[in-house]
């Protein structure tokens, strides 16, 4: 087994490496209210812009009988209705993040794409285990399929991404619709995704920087996310690489971070997708650690990664990137 890199400085891009050496080491472990952690980093929610209406929706439930309904923050262009609505999941760990985390991010698409966006609100771990995070997401996600009036989209043009943890829920979300005959997805943007618990590729084994999503994190978040009681078989549903059959599933594109434990995983499962016959594009972005477009956004890696994204949501929908 190869060393295990505790120090990702030398390896990143010489205009990430800089701000990444300054971050503080975080340890999961060391929290003991989560609620209020969550509390100190969370964002205002922006108000809408002369292009860009923003509502907040009470969506029913998934399963039926289940009693919490989540909310929907819904993204809509001012000079009109688009058939296209983009599902966007915020990432965090299954630990953290915020329905508004990403007002910025899902007003941009509106603006550079055209299309609706629909951001998901879910229950976190560790007080909520799964399958509560991917209920809510899919409680969404159906309410978005049966074509309300606030959206004016059609329920063919569904395109679902996330990012990280974000994009874990996204590819369940993609499983999920599969295997409960539910809206039929035209796309699936899976940025920097987790999707494999198991932790045993070889980025997830020798990645293990504390300042950044580490090998050490990632068994507690599992852990969390899962229960201490979980066993075998785990769920595709919590981890999408534990699917047997990843056939009929639609459209991905995948991107993924080169100096990131999660980048193996990644890489497997567009490798299976493919071989599946599902049409996938993966792009890898050198010397870049998770999450390095919200530490540098202006590097030039940062700006090709966010040109990317958005030519990929382009593209799912039919128009030219």
């Amino acid at each position: 087994m190869s060393e295990r890199i505790t120090n990702l400085t030398p390896y990143l891009d010489p205009e990430i490496a800089p701000l990444f050496d300054k971050l503080p080491a975080v340890d999961y472990a060391a929290v003991t209210d989560w609620e209020a952690a969550r509390a100190t980093l969370r964002v205002e929610p922006q108000p809408e812009s002369a292009t860009v209406a923003i509502e907040n929706v009470e969506v029913p439930p998934f399963p039926e009988e289940e009693p919490h309904a989540p909310m929907a923050r819904v993204y809509t262009p001012k000079r009109g209705p688009s058939a296209n609505t983009l599902f966007w999941i915020h990432g965090g760990g299954f630990l953290g993040g915020h329905i508004n985390d990403n007002d910025s991010i899902c007003m941009n698409f509106v603006d550079t794409v055209g299309c609706n966006v629909v951001a998901a609100s879910y229950r976190l771990a560790p007080e909520h285990k799964f399958p509560a995070a991917p209920n809510d997401c899919y409680a969404t996600l159906s309410w978005i399929g049966s074509g309300p009036e606030i959206l004016g989209g059609k329920p063919e043009r569904i395109a679902v991404a996330g990012g990280s943890a974000g994009g874990c829920l996204a590819a369940a979300m993609a499983l999920m619709a599969r295997d409960l005959s539910g809206p039929k997805l035209c796309h699936q943007i899976l940025v920097f995704p987790v999707l494999d618990d198991r932790l045993d590729s070889h980025s997830a084994t020798i990645i293990d920087d504390p300042r950044t999503w580490s090998r050490t994190k990632s068994l507690f978040s599992w852990h969390a996310y899962l229960g201490a009681d979980a066993g075998e078989p785990v769920s595709p549903y919590a981890a999408p690489a534990r699917a047997t059959s990843l056939r009929g599933l639609p459209p991905a594109s995948i991107f993924v971070e080169e100096m990131d434990l999660l980048r193996d995983e990644a890489v497997e499962y567009a490798t299976r997708l493919t071989h599946s016959n599902v049409r996938t594009g993966l792009t890898i972005y050198p010397g870049t650690h998770h999450g390095h477009t919200g530490l540098a956004p202006e590097a030039r890696v940062s700006l090709q990664t966010a040109r990317d994204i958005t030519a990929a949501i382009k593209s799912a929908f039919g128009a030219v990137a």
